[in-house]
């Protein structure tokens, strides 16, 4: 299996430094691009995001109790 894209590089030449947790974030690996999306939501769209979420993981549990 092929190693995972390290893109801390990447994060750090596309945003600037928000300071040291932002920068300490970046080099623990967390999706910078990710929360950046996330934070433009509105808290409504974020929960609307977060039940399609849950309605598809108990989907794909219902799925994986039927196939055993």
């Amino acid at each position: 299996m092929d190693a995972p894209i390290d893109l801390r590089p990447v994060f750090r030449a596309h945003w600037p430094s928000y300071g040291p947790d932002w920068d300490r974030a970046i080099e623990l690996g967390i999706d910078v691009a990710q929360l950046e999306r996330n934070l433009a939501l509105t808290p409504e769209q974020r929960l609307l995001n977060h039940q399609s979420a849950r309605q598809a993981l108990q989907q794909l549990r219902a799925g994986m109790k039927r196939d055993r």
